[in-house]
This record gives structure tokens, sequence and C-alpha cells, in this order.
């Protein structure tokens, strides 16, 4: 007999990686994920201050190491003896994550699930966090998990996202029934699914770029989303130009996976994704659009403007308002025009052309 349980994995890291590491546990198919980040608290306190002492004392006693939380579904064989049903050991449990699919496949109506070991996760984090830590510190990372048993837990969470509206672009839950305007672009993206949902600001802000972008001023030719993660910003692309060459890139095999899956549920079939970097590739773009980080943008400026066509735009998100002058000085020093800038609760996202 087998029952559904939940894990929750926690880790401990820093406010420059804690977006990398949400980004990996939802790709991962997480059902839910909590985030403790001090930084960003602190910002939000600020903004809306109220006399509220019970909030500031609370985060004066914060660390600035951010807690992530992050809330996976498990399953463990149940033994009957004597009519009396007892767990067995816990290195039995088995942890459901998402599959990497066949892209392949013409219909896909939810990701494939797999269940693995807690024991193997685990190992698939620690390799997770030495990539991430390749271009940010992670603080002390995977700290442990724990077991939680709460009743009907993975249909309640629903109850915390609706329909998003970002301009003219609309992100939509499967579960939910929405009928689109005429002029709106609806994306069918579930929270969890994968990263890239729309909700963080990094995201949000490039899509409110796109929705309000005059793509007449493209001349014709190939468009870029690096680092295409779920693949939201090239299927947003791809649906608002229909007739364009979009390639989705990221290192990770994984996400381009979740990517073609998320293309294919959304019906468009002008996105090529493929596993890659920017200066592996041989053609030139008229857009590339990048939600990274300050440091990742900072490294690929000269490798940006190879790979623009001249008159091509390039929209940069993921930069926290603290490193905003730093890669505003940096691309203009390489010969970038800033053309729009759009902030949102302390991040940033750039239009350039060159």
């Amino acid at each position: 007999m087998t029952e559904k349980q939940w894990l929750i994995f926690q880790f401990k890291t820093t406010h420059e990686a804690a977006f990398a590491l949400n980004n990996y546990l939802l790709a991962c198919g997480a059902a839910g994920i909590s985030t403790i980040d001090k930084t960003e608290l602190q910002e939000s306190f600020q903004t809306n201050y109220s006399p509220d002492v019970s909030a500031e004392d609370f985060l004066n006693n914060l660390d600035y190491e951010v807690v992530i939380e992050a809330y996976f579904p498990a399953y463990i064989e149940l033994s009957i003896q004597d009519n009396k049903v007892s767990l067995m050991s816990e290195d039995d449990f088995k942890v459901e994550i998402n599959q990497e699919l066949n892209y392949a496949l013409t219909e896909v109506k939810k990701f494939a699930k797999q269940q693995i070991s807690i024991t193997q996760f685990e190992t698939e984090i620690e390799k997770s966090l030495t990539r991430i830590a390749e271009f940010s510190d992670i603080g002390q990372g995977y700290i442990g998990y724990r077991l939680i048993e709460t009743e009907n837990w993975s249909e309640k969470w629903k109850q915390y996202y609706d329909t998003q509206k970002i301009g003219r672009i609309v992100i939509n839950p499967s579960w939910l029934d929405y009928d689109a305007q005429a002029d709106e672009i609806v994306l069918n993206l579930d929270p969890g699914s994968a990263f890239g949902t729309g909700e963080h600001e990094s995201t949000s802000l490039v899509l409110k770029f796109l929705s309000e972008f005059d793509f007449n001023t493209l001349s014709p030719g190939p468009i870029l989303d690096l680092g295409t993660g779920s693949g939201i910003l090239a299927i947003a692309l791809a649906k608002l130009l229909s007739n364009a060459e979009i390639i989705g890139l990221d290192i990770d095999p994984h996400a381009i996976e979740i990517a073609k899956n998320n293309a294919v549920f959304n019906s468009v079939e002008n996105i090529y994704f493929s596993v890659g970097e920017l200066h592996t590739q041989n053609q030139k773009y008229i857009l590339i659009v990048a939600n990274l980080t300050a440091d990742i943008h900072l490294d690929l400026v000269q490798t940006y403007k190879s790979k623009l066509v001249s008159g091509g735009y390039l929209i940069v998100s993921g930069i926290i308002k603290q490193r905003v002058t730093e890669v505003r000085a940096n691309f203009v020093q390489h010969g970038f025009v800033l053309i729009s800038e759009k902030e949102e609760n302390g991040w940033i996202s750039i239009i350039y052309r060159v």
C-alpha cells in the first residue's frame, strides 16, 4: 500500500543566488516554494512603511541568509501487519519530480513525473548548486529535508494563483477558464510546472516591454531568448510574431525539455529550442532577450554586441537596483544606446540598441 506524503527541502543561500535556486526547484516540479529574504523584506517594508513595531523587530532579528523551502510530493510504502498500518523505513521514500520528456510528442497536457529516492534527488540538488556557484556565491546551500503531512495540500495551494495580465499578455493557469479579448496574447503556464511563469519581477518586466514593443521597427531576422528557462518569453514572442523565427537557448538540458513541452502545450511551432551558449551561435539576431543576472550581463556585453545586427535591440533583465548603475555604465562604454528602462520592486529591465 502506497501513501502520498510531502517533503520539504531546505536551503540557506544568498540574495544573489536565490532567484537561480528558486528557478531550479520549480523546474524540478516543486509544488510550492517559500522564501524568506531579509533584503527584499526590508525594501518592501521601507516602501510600504507603517508604524508596525513587531514587523520591524522581526526584520531586525532576521539573518541576511535567504531561507528557501521547497515542497515536493513523496510516496512511501505502508506495511499492513495484524490489521495495523505502519510506515516502512524513511529510506523507502520516493520523491516525485518532473521527468524529461521527448520533445517530439505532439500533445502534452501535463508534465510526466518520475519517482526517485531522496538520496538521488539530493545528488541532483548538489550538482545544480555547483552550477549556480560558478556565477554566484550560494552560501550554505542545501541544509536537509523534513516530512510533513497535510490533507489536500496539493489542491489548496492553487487558491494563491490567479490569471495574470501583463499589458496585453495574459498568463493563465490550466485549471482556470479565461475568455481572451481580441488583442490579448494568452500563455498557458502552471506555477510549479517550470520556472519563469511571470510572477517574478524580472520576467514580468520583460513581458511588459514585449507587450508595448513596436515590432515594426525590427528588420527581418531571427530573435533570441537567451537563458530561456520555461520558454515563457520565447512563447510570448512566438505568439506576438507568428511568422518570426524564435530561438530559445539555455545551458540546462532539463530546462530545454520543459520549454519544448510548454511550447507544445501553447500550440506554437515557430520556436527552435537548443542547449548552448551565446558565443557558440553562428548567426546574428535582430533582438536578443536575456533575463539573467547583472554579473552574466556584464560578462556577455561584448558578445551581445557581436551577435546583434546593426540597429538590433537587446532587452536585459534580472538586474537588482544596487547593480544597475554599474550595468548602465558598462553598456554605454561598449556603444549600447539606452532606449527604455523599467523598475519594479527593486528589479530593473533595460532596452538597448546597437
